[in-house]
């Protein structure tokens, strides 16, 4: 792909971008073109359940230098990890690269990792459309399966229900698990706040849960109190 030659003009600096949001609009209108930050684009869809915003995004880094793209896809409910790169397998804001969700494999060689381009308009743009067309059969699906889970998963139930009712100073809750983080060489396992340990007992006490979803408790505690603070 990145050898292979077309007819078509040289990519220029920027032009990039115009290709992204033209194709988004032909083949998901609902996901608009959101911002172009830390040399990704980013492209999100808004959606509600159960009174929480849920931000859906579709995420893309590309070179012209290395002739590639990479992508991920992320549902957040924590706004501050809206521009996030960071992967979480985590209960309410998980990040995926698109390309794992694919092949349904963590370990790609790099021939598998990136969508690959010739740096040519015309194949680029078709590698665009193959982008947007695997975030299509992908990716909705992936995004659709964490609102499900965020309307029935009884611990995210459980764990959304318990910062609603809670009454405390959010400074002060932000800054002493930060510090304990911080302390703990940012384990969320060096919690010890009694706050974060009431909630994840409360967690732990869900019955009939998978051990999947017990195992990733700890940080989900720790992001249902990030959402706290931060709202």
């Amino acid at each position: 792909m990145t050898t292979k030659q077309d007819k078509s003009l040289e990519l220029k600096k920027g032009e990039i971008k115009q290709i992204l949001i033209q194709t988004a609009s032909e083949v998901l209108p609902d996901f608009e073109f959101l911002a172009y930050k830390s040399s990704c684009y980013s492209f999100q869809r808004q959606r509600n359940v159960n009174n929480l915003t849920v931000y859906e995004m579709l995420q893309i880094s590309f070179t012209l230098k290395d002739k590639n793209f990479a992508c991920s896809i992320a549902s957040i409910l924590n706004p501050d990890y809206i521009f996030s790169n960071h992967y979480n397998t985590g209960l309410l804001n998980p990040h995926k690269d698109l390309k794992v969700l694919k092949h349904n494999s963590g370990a790609l060689n790099i021939q598998d990792a990136y969508y690959f381009h010739n740096g040519q308009v015309e194949t680029t743009t078709k590698t665009v459309k193959e982008i947007f067309g695997d975030f299509k059969k992908y990716g909705l699906p992936f995004l659709d399966k964490q609102i499900e889970r965020l309307q029935s998963n009884s611990i995210v139930k459980c764990g959304l229900n318990y910062i609603d009712k809670l009454e405390t100073d959010k400074v002060k809750l932000k800054n002493e698990i930060i510090e304990e983080l911080n302390n703990g060489g940012l384990l969320v396992t060096s919690i010890k706040h009694p706050i974060y340990i009431d909630l994840k007992n409360k967690m732990n006490s869900i019955i009939g849960q998978t051990k999947e979803d017990r195992q990733k408790i700890s940080k989900a505690a720790h992001e249902l109190l990030e959402i706290y603070w931060t709202r």
